[in-house]
């Protein structure tokens, strides 16, 4: 509550203010809303595969998510090479143009707008609209003679109003019971929850997602919490990523010109860790000691820059920032600051990263991509064995479409994070939020190797095979993070997991899904032998509808 209060003083106030003077000098464009697409949406892989079969130009996807109106754009595009797509994919753009139709008609220059695809409810506001729908999902799970369910109910709702307003929020409740559940989320890409209340085999959750957003000229400002991807990857993303919960976040997205746009954000993340000052006994009754526990402040500052160099060349650059145990600093709440700089301004207390990544779609129907993380780097001993402190992390995808026929994806994934990534001698500033890294699922010390074949015959059916390898070293006491020489890459205790299996997915109705999973995998966990596995079957099946 500290935070919204000072962070609306400091910043939204004057920020609105700016944007409101700057829309008054300038024309109204017939498009002022904006609303942001979930990350997770399936029209993101449809686009990347439009621009790698080289039928999209200057569709960049380094800072995710997009907003629904940059995404027709880049629907309406399309619109001249349907010829050129395969029946699938002309089936794919057709089922995105009606889930986007309000959109297109503003686009368009239509006045009055109307929404074609259906919702439980959906009526008109002054200068918009808003939709409302039920989110739901069920499932089972089972692996070996270990079994658990899954349910998901909610709501969600979107829309624009008053020409330069838009609006999204999703709230869902979730429980899962049975020896299966994964409670912390361990060694999957599964998002992580923050437990409501845990008993037995069972586990009680809940998660919310909303967005308010202003739009000025070019300049989109939003007051959310959403998740982020940046960076390049689709087993996992090693900059931002949807493995922690969703984090509240002031955000400015600014297309600088057709071929650059600028994100900034300003979250606030939980620390987990107890401020052992400012909590207290209440001392109200003398019957129970009721103990209210305060945890350190702790956000996140980062910005990142992505262009087009030339066809099929994207390239994205950015920093970031970890600081804590203080109220929103001034200095970080500058949009093109230097946050390096501003690290040493407040004399090396924070926790920095440098971070880039290229994707490239020069060849058709080939995508080539790759993203670096550098949490801390020593240059003048970069090739020094014994002195080198290099906590980086990097991934690199190979993604083939249509080779060597039609309708067939082959993705190849490599990632790898050095010892310490994310980490630092602070718990409080670590790269995480409710104890779960920001980037990439496997965290530190730890590679990842995915092969993923995919197959779709008709729009509404995909079915694949996915290969993978996962390896998880340990992590000794954070002070070896400081030492030299550092350790070297997997130190043990050494984890490590391989699996082959089969997945499909039938989509029955718009939003309504089918899902189907199957692995045979094997586990040896040098730490936990009670993990071990040796060839066991795990299946999951998961009926939803409002989820992606």
């Amino acid at each position: 509550m500290r935070f919204l209060s000072c962070l609306l003083l400091k910043t939204i106030q004057p920020s609105v203010l700016v944007l409101v003077l700057c829309s008054s000098l300038v024309p109204h464009r017939a498009v002022s809303q904006v609303i942001y697409l979930p990350p997770t949406h399936e029209v993101y892989g449809f686009l990347s595969r439009m621009e790698s079969r080289g039928l999209l130009e200057e569709y960049r996807d380094g800072a995710k998510p997009l907003s629904r109106k940059v995404i027709t754009g880049h629907l309406r595009k399309l619109e001249s090479v349907v010829d050129k797509m395969t029946s699938v994919e002309r089936a794919h753009f057709e089922f995105f143009k009606g889930e986007f139709t309000y959109e297109w008609l503003l686009l368009a220059g239509d006045p009055q707008p109307t929404e074609v695809r259906s919702h439980i409810v959906s009526f008109d506001l002054l200068d918009g609209i808003m939709n409302i729908d039920p989110v739901l999902g069920f499932g089972y799970g089972k692996s070996g003679d270990r079994s658990a369910r899954y349910q998901k109910i909610g709501i969600r709702t979107y829309g624009y109003a008053f020409r330069n307003v838009g609006f999204f929020f999703q709230f869902s409740d979730g429980r899962e019971k049975g020896a299966l559940v994964n409670v912390n989320r361990e060694h999957t890409p599964e998002t992580g929850t923050v437990t409501a209340r845990a008993y037995g085999d069972v586990l009680e959750y809940n998660a919310t997602d909303a967005q308010f957003t202003y739009q000025a000229g070019n300049f989109e400002l939003s007051l959310e919490k959403m998740h982020n991807v940046w960076g390049s990857g689709r087993r996992g993303n090693i900059i931002l990523s949807t493995k922690p919960p969703s984090y509240p976040q002031l955000k400015i997205r600014v297309p600088l010109t057709s071929w650059m746009d600028f994100t900034y954000l300003h979250a606030d993340l939980n620390s987990n860790v107890l401020d052992s000052v400012r909590s207290y006994h209440a001392g109200s009754s003398s019957m129970i000691d009721f103990f209210r526990p305060v945890y350190r402040q702790k956000y996140l500052a980062a910005h990142q820059i992505e262009f087009t160099v030339a066809r099929g060349i994207d390239i994205s650059l950015g920093e970031s920032m970890v600081y804590s145990d203080k109220g929103p600093q001034l200095i970080y709440l500058v949009p093109i600051m230097f946050f390096k700089s501003a690290e040493h301004y407040n004399r090396d207390t924070d926790n920095a990263q440098l971070f880039g990544s290229i994707d490239l779609n020069v060849i058709p129907n080939v995508n080539v991509s790759a993203t670096l993380f550098i949490d801390e780097v020593s240059t003048d001993d970069l090739l020094n064995r014994d002195r080198a402190r290099n906590q980086v992390g990097y991934s690199a995808t190979l993604q083939l479409y249509d080779l060597p026929f039609e309708n067939l994806e082959t993705l190849f994934e490599y990632s790898r994070l050095n010892p310490w990534v994310y980490s630092h001698k602070y718990p409080s500033a670590t790269f995480a939020n409710n104890g779960y890294d920001l980037g990439h699922w496997i965290g530190q010390n730890a590679d990842n190797l995915s092969i993923d074949l995919r197959y779709t015959p008709i729009r509404a059916i995909r079915a694949g095979a996915l290969f993978e390898v996962y390896r998880k070293g340990g992590r000794d006491d954070v002070a070896f993070q400081y030492l030299l020489p550092s350790k070297e890459f997997l130190y043990g205790p050494l984890r490590e997991e391989r699996s082959i299996g089969l997945y499909g997915r039938y989509q029955f109705v718009r939003d309504g899904f089918l899902d189907v999973k199957a692995r045979r995998y094997s586990v040896k966990d040098q730490a936990n032998p009670l993990a071990n596995r040796t060839n066991e079957i795990e299946l999951v099946v998961n009926i939803s509808y409002g989820f992606q």
